[in-house]
């Protein structure tokens, strides 16, 4: 019995470390977004008021379809520049959040595996089968998470993809 309460104890401090590792790295995650959305703050105020003493500056009605698309252009660019560089902090988290649950599933389940075995050891006669199904189980659970992280690393990976072709496509943009 102090073998179980010694290994329960053991995974409750990994998992209270899991979590603060996640917190301190969503932290981190946060601080990179905000700098990204400052810095594309900052910029959007600077062309705007860039664009506004450029069309005070005009003499001629005709000359604004021009400076229209003067200003338009590098709008769309730093546009797309901003959603790739959010995508980027935000992928990153993501893949930082899935290692660590990755690592804590696969802690979960050794734990899991032992105690099961430790289990299987001192059970009376009898309950073999019910352990063995609990064990079927596990793997089952097992299978279908792998199933689900290969599905999500696959549609990141598409995503990825499609925001790269995304910021190919952009008018203007030479290839």
């Amino acid at each position: 019995m102090a073998k179980v309460t010694d290994q329960v104890a053991a995974f409750n401090r990994s998992q209270l470390e899991a979590a603060l590792k996640v917190a301190e790295a969503a932290a981190e995650h946060m601080e990179k977004l905000a700098e990204v959305q400052f810095k594309a703050a900052k910029g959007a105020y600077a062309d705007g008021v860039k664009a506004l003493r450029h069309l005070a500056s005009l003499k001629d009605v005709n000359q604004l379809t021009s400076v229209a698309a003067e200003i338009a252009q590098p709008t769309w660019e730093k546009a797309s520049s901003y959603a790739t560089s959010v995508y980027k902090v935000v992928a990153s988290a993501q893949a930082e959040f899935a290692k660590t649950l990755e690592q804590q599933v696969a802690e979960l389940n050794k734990n899991m595996v032992g105690t099961l075995d430790e289990a299987m050891k001192s059970a009376p006669p009898g309950s073999e089968t019910a352990l063995a199904a609990v064990k079927a189980s596990l793997d089952s659970t097992n299978a279908v998470y792998e199933t689900m992280v290969k599905a999500a690393k696959q549609m990141a990976s598409i995503a990825e993809a499609n925001i790269a072709a995304a910021a190919n496509a952009a008018p203007g943009k030479k290839k």
